[in-house]
């Protein structure tokens, strides 16, 4: 099949009006993922990317090495590779797939499995977000006098 078929049955198929095309890649979004597909003519293959976002600002380097850590053999991404963009900083996933092996079934699947992935590692990344404002709270709360009960009271 094509790779322009691909793209048209897959659109058709899941309703996704706005895509945009430019310099063999496409994109739009899934689930509020952005999702690229770069089309290799020359390899005669796909590569579907889906944005994580941006890493955990304080994260000390510790949400990148669960990220090399789950790249170890797929052993944590279903084939896929985490990355991160050398010129945003942004995180993402990808899979490169040959477009030999795809019907347009196997295309769907195979973008359903990226966007999975990217929503899981977007999950991630939220839960070191979350757990670092947590920790931002409660380093201010040690701050902050408790009051008694009725010490605005007192004069």
């Amino acid at each position: 099949m094509e790779y322009n078929e691909l793209i048209q049955g897959f659109t058709d198929r899941y309703g996704i009006q706005d895509v945009s095309t430019a310099d063999g890649v496409t994109t739009f979004e899934i689930d509020e993922i952005p999702v690229s597909l770069i089309h290799d003519e020359t390899a005669s293959s796909v590569t579907v990317y889906g944005e994580i976002g941006f890493p955990p600002p304080d994260a000390d380097g510790t949400f990148g090495g669960a990220m090399l850590k789950a790249n170890h053999l797929f052993a944590g991404t279903g084939g896929s590779v985490l990355c991160q963009d050398p010129e945003t900083g942004a995180f993402a996933v990808f899979r490169n797939i040959p477009l030999a092996e795809l019907d347009l079934n196997a295309f769907c699947a195979e973008v359903g499995r990226l966007v999975d992935q990217a929503e899981y590692w977007r999950k991630i990344k939220d839960g070191f977000l979350q757990a670092e404002e947590e920790a931002e709270v409660s380093d201010m709360s040690a701050e902050i006098e408790p009051l008694s009960p009725n010490s605005f009271l007192q004069v």
